[in-house]
């Protein structure tokens, strides 16, 4: 046995004698961390993407600590003042750790807590084999065969997937109503049939992704392995050299089968899509985030008032915005001081486009709007400037000769005018006809150019 791990071993043991039995039998995390004695540790629960800190303890001169009484079952996160963290299992029963290296997966040993030597054992595999896999990918797609070496390297593959499954099952059926055999069996992806070619290989695993994941156990929300699934399973929908109308088409398609799958339980079908209506919101597709808002969701007669009335909380926002809907008003004053309604706009078209100074995908397309807007006489372009209101602001504005209506409150992302519109990213566009209702959310300049091109086919 190395010096090292004898000093391991013994620091382990140390601990565990030490620790007096009454501490034991409470819920609690307990720990070492070597070399981080006297530092602010904080514990945070994690909720799908979420981290809510929830406590913070000192250390002691050692780098050990305590904290008491922690809470519900579920993944917890300690962090470091250096922002190093450690994921934790936490089931009722008393979790005690040590560590010389928070940023290694392999310094960390469990004295305590089944579950947490079981999960920390398959997250140690499971990222061996997924990297020993990626390796191999392109020698299995790319290198001539039928060759000995692309028999080997398939071989390999299929061995590699077959020690984690045989990991992953021997965990599950030594601890089959522990907290780690139910993230063990959500984590697990399909096996991949190599001797399939990719089409089939990608449909299997759509059709196979989630057939151990029980979306009934809402124990699963107070983790990230849910949300990481998912989102993996949605990249199953993506392409490449796919323009975004077909991204957000293909997202939509996933997210059908993602808020099936989520419909067996009300409590976990809330927590999906609030996850995928903001995520994709951040992510800027308007047609996804349409989609989802305007759902019939989990057959609405059939809940609880209380969800129904959570539901409306997160999507009513969304559907102020919907394609069809008549656009929030922008009462306010431009950024020379003079007031502005956007019933005052007689133009047949008016394009609002929310963009910050600070964004340099904005200041690329500023440009080629003043372009667009010399091309297209029947729109209004309406700025509106999620920045300070300055003269850095008016200088730029002023130099570039953007001849166009500038609204600016000075209030940034807190601004009524990006909450009405509920603006998560920049650059983001609207367009509304004459009645100032919507009539497209273009994700960007060559959509906006191909909506344009379609209403003068029918004109």
């Amino acid at each position: 046995m190395s010096t090292d791990r004898i000093k391991s071993f013994c620091l382990a043991f140390l601990l565990l004698i030490s620790t007096p039995p009454v501490l034991l039998a409470q819920q609690t995390i307990s720990g070492t961390i070597q070399g981080f004695g006297n530092q602010l540790i904080k514990l945070e629960v994690i909720r799908g993407d979420q981290k809510l800190a929830i406590d913070s303890v000192l250390t002691d001169i050692s780098g050990s600590f305590q904290f008491e009484t922690v809470g519900a079952p579920g993944m917890y996160q300690i962090t470091t003042p250096l922002g190093n963290s450690l994921t934790i299992l936490f089931n009722k029963e008393p979790v005690q750790f040590v560590t010389d290296d928070p940023r290694s997966k392999g310094s960390l040993q469990f004295i305590q807590s089944i579950d947490n030597k079981a999960w920390s054992e398959y997250i140690m595999l499971r990222d061996k084999v997924f990297y020993l896999q990626s390796l191999l990918k392109p020698v299995i797609s790319d290198y001539e065969q039928p060759s000995a070496f692309h028999s080997a390297a398939v071989q390999e593959f299929d061995s590699l997937q077959q020690l984690l499954f045989q990991h992953a099952n021997s965990w599950i059926d030594q601890y089959p109503n522990s907290l780690a055999a139910l993230y063990i069996k959500t984590d697990m992806r399909p096996k991949i049939n190599l001797e399939a070619d990719f089409v089939a290989q990608r449909e299997n695993m759509k059709d196979k992704f989630f057939a151990q994941t029980d979306f009934g156990d809402t124990l699963l929300i107070r983790s990230n392995v849910l949300t990481l699934k998912m989102i993996d399973f949605l990249s199953l929908y993506q392409a490449e050299d796919q323009s975004m109308q077909a991204v957000q088409f293909e997202f939509i398609k996933g997210l059908d089968r993602l808020f099936e799958y989520a419909s067996v339980n009300e409590t976990m079908y809330i927590f999906v899509l609030e996850y995928m209506i903001n995520g994709f919101a951040h992510l800027g597709l308007p047609a996804v985030t349409d989609f989802i808002s305007s759902l019939p969701h989990f057959g609405d007669v059939c809940m609880e008032t209380e969800s129904l009335m959570k539901l409306e909380q997160i999507v009513g926002p969304f559907r102020s915005t919907l394609i069809g809907t008549k656009a929030p008003d922008l009462i306010s004053e431009d950024y020379k001081g003079e007031e502005f309604s956007l019933a005052q706009i007689k133009k047949p078209y008016t394009l609002l486009v929310f963009w910050s100074i600070t964004c340099p995908h904005c200041l690329d397309m500023l440009p080629k709007l003043k372009e667009f807007m010399a091309h297209n006489p029947d729109y209004q372009l309406v700025s509106v400037i999620l920045s300070k209101n300055d003269q850095q602001l008016h200088d730029f504005v002023e130099t570039e000769n953007y001849d166009w209506i500038h609204l600016n409150d000075g209030l940034g992302w807190e601004s009524p005018m990006a909450k009405a519109y509920n603006i998560f990213g920049t650059p983001s566009l609207f367009v509304l006809n004459q009645k100032q209702e919507i009539v497209s959310k273009p994700s960007g300049l060559k959509e906006l150019q191909l909506f344009v091109e379609k209403k003068q086919e029918k004109n």
